[in-house]
């Protein structure tokens, strides 16, 4: 089954501590086994033939190894490869997706590919920095240092359309009805109808008046998402120059340099990063992909303050079970391998510090007691339409969002505080509410049953990962 005259799988191997590990699912035209072998080939030294130019030192040194195949089908199946340190370029995620995320995804003889999980060494971690200010530094600036209850954001809507005048006015409502958090959406940021410069300076104003009123600190996550980094750099700089902590980059479409360039710089300004992932589901979706945990790895050692990871109970794609491990790869430092979600275990460098996850998307105050029951405190809660969709309007939606946040961490739930909360009663009446009890069912049933989910996914593959970490309904 060797791939170009040369084999790559290695059941004797143990990869080193300095290794990096990569679990993915293939299926193609040929046997697992030569599948693994080209896979393998075409993500390290190899290629489709053998090679005058190949010696014994780049074969022994270089080359990926195939240490262990998990098959479901003849050729079809979960494949563990191990790359040595050096094969990889120094601080250089880039080089990093060109070798284990680029050219295999075009091989002919694949029907379907998708990278699962990378686990980075520590050694490959302390080239980072990781977050500046992350988890810690933000809930340190708002002052729930100690009381660690989650923030509350909204994003302004509709999505585009409003002048800045009317923006400033929808954002002023959320923030002295309770919220923490105003953001842009992913596909605002400095058309005709409302310039950026405008808004910002509007939107500012009303953050200190809002400010000013609840005594308490607010944050807008300006979007600067821009092709041209020097425009970027330039509303950051006024950012900071003129009252505001929070920068918005939609950090999937800017790709890797472009993103870690911009965080670097707003960093230096004193800035905090809100990082959106607008996009990444084009990578995720179908036959060929990767998982989000890649991308949130990569984006926690770059340094993001605060990142999109989902709900488990809104609009997105997405199992509780999945955006939990999510949550975990946010805030905690290890992880134990768990195999039927496709997740390696990982273990942060202490200099790398937990970011702040978001959970947006569909999100409205009858969700709340669900959201604390899969993410726990920390985390930034997240509604447009839970908030403006309200039917007394966007302030009655703010205090509804908060009453829900304020009722779940003083021990008591949503349907109890809106028995005395009119804004609250009338969320659950148009929204529904969600039974956190339906949430801990599920992450029970994984506590139990984990061997069930292993052979689940080992007897039907991709289609047995994709029932646990996809679809909510299934549970």
């Amino acid at each position: 089954m060797v791939y170009g005259g040369y084999s790559y799988i290695d059941y004797e191997y143990e990869p080193k501590k300095d290794d990096f590990r990569v679990l993915m699912w293939v299926d193609g035209k040929y046997p697992i086994e030569k599948l693994a072998e080209g896979v393998a080939a075409e993500s390290s030294v190899g290629t489709w033939t053998k090679i005058s130019t190949m010696n014994e030192r780049v074969f022994r040194e270089y080359r990926a190894r195939v240490y262990e195949i998990v098959k479901v089908q003849p050729n079809a199946g979960f494949i563990y490869i191990s790359y040595p340190f050096d094969h990889f370029d120094t601080k250089n995620i880039t080089q990093f997706m060109a070798s284990v995320l680029g050219n295999l995804f075009g091989l002919k003889e694949l029907t379907s590919l998708y990278v699962l999980d990378i686990s980075f060494p520590e050694r490959y971690q302390k080239i980072f920095d990781g977050p500046v200010f992350g988890l810690k530094g933000i809930r340190k600036y708002i002052g729930t240092d100690k009381t660690r209850r989650p923030h509350i954001g909204t994003i302004v809507k509709p999505k585009v359309g409003l002048t800045p005048k009317e923006f400033s006015e929808v954002a002023y409502k959320a923030w002295v009805n309770g919220l923490d958090l105003v953001k842009d959406d992913e596909n605002l940021v400095d058309q005709p109808f409302c310039p950026w410069k405008e808004r910002f300076d509007r939107t500012i104003e009303k953050l200190h008046r809002a400010e000013d009123k609840t005594g308490e600190r607010k944050l807008y996550a300006s979007n600067v998402t821009d092709s041209d980094l020097d425009r970027m750099m330039a509303r950051m700089d006024y950012i900071a120059e003129n009252g505001g902590k929070l920068v918005m980059l939609d950090v999937y479409v800017l790709g890797i340099p472009a993103a870690y360039a911009m965080i670097n710089y707003a960093h230096e300004l004193g800035l905090f990063v809100h990082a959106h992932r607008a996009g990444y589901s084009a990578h995720h979706r179908g036959n060929f992909g990767v998982n989000f945990q890649i991308y949130e790895k990569f984006y926690r050692l770059l340094g993001v303050d605060q990142l999109h990871i989902g709900t488990g109970v809104g609009k997105m794609e997405g199992s509780p079970i999945i955006i939990k491990r999510f949550h975990d790869i946010a805030v905690k430092n290890r992880g134990e391998e768990k195999f039927y979600i496709g997740s390696l275990d990982f273990v942060f460098a202490r200099h790398i510090k937990p970011f702040f996850p978001v959970a947006s998307g569909g999100v409205d105050p009858g969700r709340v007691d669900a959201l604390l029951a899969l993410h726990g405190r920390d985390v930034i809660i997240q509604a447009g339409g839970g908030v403006h969709g309200h039917p007394r309007g966007t302030a009655a939606g703010a205090r509804a969002m908060r009453a829900a946040v304020e009722a779940a961490v003083s021990g008591s739930d949503t349907p109890t505080a809106a028995k005395k909360d009119k804004d609250l009663a009338l969320a659950i009446k148009k929204f529904g509410y969600l039974e956190p009890s339906s949430i801990k069912k599920i992450l029970d049933f994984e506590k139990k049953n984990k061997e069930f989910m292993e052979h689940l996914v080992k007897t039907e593959g991709i289609n047995g990962y994709r029932s646990i970490t996809e679809d909510y309904d299934y549970w």
